[in-house]
C-alpha cells in the first residue's frame, strides 16, 4: 500500500521507492542525516531514501 503525498516534500530522486511522477514524496516522514561541514543541499542526505 502507498502512502498519500507528502506535499511539503519535493523529490527529484526517481530511483527512490517514494518518488512519484510529479516530483513529489510518499515517504509518511523523512529524515535528513547531518554531515560534519555542510554548506550547500549536495552535503547533506535523505535518509528515508529507498531504491525501488
Amino acid at each position: 500500500m502507498m502512502n498519500s503525498v507528502n506535499s511539503g516534500v519535493d523529490c527529484k530522486v526517481t530511483n527512490c521507492h517514494y518518488h512519484t511522477t510529479d516530483n513529489k514524496c510518499t515517504a509518511e516522514k523523512i529524515e535528513v542525516s547531518n554531515c560534519a561541514d555542510c554548506h550547500n543541499c549536495s552535503d547533506t542526505f535523505c535518509k528515508t531514501y529507498k531504491e525501488k
